[in-house]
């Protein structure tokens, strides 16, 4: 396993919808964020986007957490299940790699609320490329 890689500070995405990476590293993460009236519906929960973008966040620190340095990866899939409405913030994702192959990670993960109940699950497939995608050496 390569050493630990801690991801960087959120994307410009991630800081508008105020994720906070708590820890990454050796192939697990967990991102957090504050229910703030801006990501949530009229009812006080939190938009199910937001949800998904938590999870994304929090799989793909784990992943980034577990490739070499100069390895790059992105999305491909993401499957989202939401249980039960996430109106009691702050909400924590965690995630974590289940799998590395050459060229593909799985990962999955979940969203807890301030009480520790899981709101929603998440199980998702990344894509590695051995350098930046846009290099053309």
């Amino acid at each position: 396993m390569p050493a630990a890689r801690i991801p960087p500070s959120p994307t410009p995405y991630g800081e508008l919808l105020g994720l906070q990476v708590v820890e990454a590293a050796d192939g697990s993460a967990s991102v957090r964020l504050e229910l703030r009236p801006e990501v949530c519906n009229r009812r006080g929960v939190a938009h199910g986007g937001v949800v998904a973008s938590l999870l994304d966040a929090a799989l793909g620190a784990a992943v980034i957490s577990a490739i070499e340095p100069q390895e790059w990866c992105g999305t491909l899939q993401l499957s989202v299940q939401f249980n039960d409405p996430a109106r009691h913030g702050p909400l924590t994702a965690s995630g974590r790699v289940v799998r590395r192959g050459r060229r593909v990670v799985f990962a999955e993960g979940e969203v807890a609320d301030v009480r520790d109940h899981v709101v929603a699950r998440a199980h998702g497939t990344w894509t590695i490329w051995p350098r930046h995608p846009d290099r053309k050496d």
